[in-house]
């Protein structure tokens, strides 16, 4: 009751609780029309010809705070989000998962002379595309005049095609220390075939390495086989890289950056994390985000141990085109029989053509609320001078012959800087905000404070107090009244 005691003055608190003991109600009306920090309403001294104005005024303002608070309420269930972004500095960060990827797929010398083989992987690749749009191609295939191998013979196929580990992986060097490349990467079967990475999904937590100084640097001299090329996927010369997070698959069909070959390449990285808002709030302006951290979360990929929209994406265009041919690709995860190489060439490459974006959207692949991407800056220099690739031969280095600059790419990944750019969703609105808001707006159209409405409520108590207190001593005569009575009757029987 100190607000109220403030505007009654010396004795106040004494006064207004005789006057609520003698129903001088009144006088408390009175005393806060007075002294209240509301006094302007009583308008008691001001000209009578004012009066008509100030009470318009004051009405108009009351009317402007209710349209305000109405529409603050309204704003605060349509919840709306502020986008947050700040630098997070650390001592130190997990490295990424690095994948390196040959874009030659397969090792010509490896390929089986076996025709449908040859035209499985030209029907594959991005050349048959040119040559079909050149005339040079037939776009039908008659498999009649073809034998059949089938899925697991093919994948038995590519897979010994394929660059093994230590044919793409030369040197490698982690924080200056010299390893060998087995020590440090694994083979991880892509959508683009065998690839290998450094950091990744095999590798638990606790033992993940990580970044501490821009001396943790990763090192990798890769050699790309250009000489011995054949039919792949696309018809690039050099490596595919890609940085993700280690509990991620990679893509690298439409993921990663090019390297080409006979170069020096530095990727120096940066992390940018991103957390948005779950349901009910829109983490976008089209829809929400799916909340992967949520309590009781389920996954609901078939192949992939975690979502994210491109496990979703590729867990679903593969579902459909697995069913459509009733089984899957040589390079694909599932539970389905892999394709022969006849009903890959009939089926499932011909179906896999015809996919578009609106086979995307009909996934409905929603993007995850907390995602971690990473960028680089490359730089590039020839992977050598000719003084020294001449010195080296003179010196019988047969390392440097003359396919290096065809073959060769030295690469170095590090960190720009231990920093994290976090880019954060917070409500934008909240109760105690709008309670903020308000008491601003109070006090711009009403001239009012919380105080006032202290005093208020304070009053309104005090008015309602004496007749609560005379309903209660009412109930309770009434109680111990009937309660006498019936002693009394019940006095006599028990004698």
């Amino acid at each position: 009751m100190d607000g109220l005691a403030a505007w009654l003055g010396p004795g106040g608190v004494s006064d207004v609780l005789a006057a609520v003991r003698d129903g001088r109600y009144q006088l408390l009306i009175s005393r806060f029309a007075d002294e209240g920090a509301l006094w302007l309403i009583t308008l008691r001294e001001v000209d009578p010809y004012d009066q008509p104005i100030w009470c318009i005024l004051v009405i108009g303002m009351a009317i402007g705070l209710g349209i305000t608070l109405c529409k603050q309420i309204s704003t605060l269930y349509d919840h709306p989000v502020k986008t947050v972004t700040r630098v997070t500095l650390k001592n130190e960060m997990v490295f990424p998962a690095v994948t390196i990827c040959s874009l030659n797929q397969y090792i010509r010398d490896r390929v089986p002379d076996i025709p449908i083989i040859e035209k499985l992987l030209l029907y594959q690749s991005q050349y048959a595309n040119m040559a079909k749009g050149s005339g040079l191609l037939n776009k039908s295939l008659d498999l009649d005049n073809f034998t059949d191998v089938s899925g697991d013979d093919l994948v038995k196929i590519v897979r010994h095609a394929a660059p093994r580990l230590e044919d793409v992986l030369r040197q490698c060097t982690w924080e200056v220390h010299g390893y060998n490349c087995q020590d440090l990467f694994r083979p991880i079967q892509t959508g683009y075939g065998t690839c290998f990475v450094f950091n990744g999904p095999d590798i638990e937590p606790d033992q993940l390495a990580k970044a501490v100084s821009s001396l943790s640097m990763l090192r990798v001299l890769v050699w790309t086989h250009n000489d011995k090329s054949y039919y792949s996927r696309v018809i690039h010369g050099g490596i595919k890289v890609l940085i993700h997070q280690p509990d991620e698959m990679p893509f690298p069909l439409y993921q990663g950056w090019y390297v080409r070959p006979g170069v020096a390449a530095s990727m120096a990285l940066s992390r940018s994390d991103s957390k948005g808002l779950p349901s009910p709030f829109k983490a976008f302006n089209n829809g929400y985000c799916v909340d992967t951290t949520a309590e009781g979360y389920i996954n609901p990929l078939k192949r992939y141990k975690i979502y994210t929209e491109d496990h979703c994406i590729n867990d679903c265009l593969l579902e459909n085109l697995e069913a459509l041919c009733n089984c899957k690709h040589y390079f694909a995860l599932g539970d389905r029989p892999y394709c022969s190489a006849k009903q890959l060439l009939s089926c499932y490459i011909p179906k896999s053509m015809n996919l578009d974006i609106a086979d995307v959207q009909h996934c409905g692949c929603g993007k995850e609320c907390n995602t971690v991407t990473y960028g680089a800056d490359i730089s590039y220099a020839d992977f050598a001078t000719d003084f020294v690739e001449e010195q080296a031969l003179r010196d019988g280095i047969t390392f440097f012959n003359h396919q290096l600059r065809n073959n060769i790419v030295n690469l170095k990944i590090n960190f720009k800087s231990l920093n994290i750019l976090e880019i954060v969703q917070e409500p934008e609105l909240t109760k105690m905000t709008i309670i903020g808001t308000v008491g601003g707006q109070m006090g711009l159209f009403l001239g009012a404070s919380v105080l006032s409405v202290t005093e208020l409520i304070e009053l309104v108590l005090l008015l309602v107090l004496r007749p609560m207190k005379a309903w209660t001593s009412k109930v309770l005569k009434k109680m111990n009244g009937n309660k006498t009575a019936t002693e009394e009757e019940s006095s006599p029987n028990s004698q």
